[in-house]
């Protein structure tokens, strides 16, 4: 197995905890008596969900308009490069 892939793997666990600690988190929204909870995270989602759209499109407009002074200019490559620790 390439060494890349090992560090992929012990990275899993810090994701699954961090998935099931959201799901657990926002299970409080659908107990009766949490209404300003669910408000709060449902603009918190939203706040994240805007945050990612915006930083994604300042990444593909400096692809489209900006300089290409770095090594490569394909924002998946980068983005791979940067997953892997390349």
């Amino acid at each position: 197995m390439p060494q890349g892939a090992k560090a992929v793997k012990k990275g899993n666990l810090g994701g699954w905890i961090a998935l099931i600690a959201t799901l657990l988190v926002l299970s409080f929204a659908g107990m009766p008596g949490y209404q300003a909870f669910s408000t709060a995270a449902d603009r918190l989602l939203v706040a994240g969900r805007l945050t990612l759209v915006l930083m994604l499109s300042l990444l593909i407009l400096q692809e489209r308009f900006g300089s290409t002074r770095r090594g490569s200019g394909d924002i998946l490559r980068r983005c791979r490069r940067w997953f892997y620790d390349e």
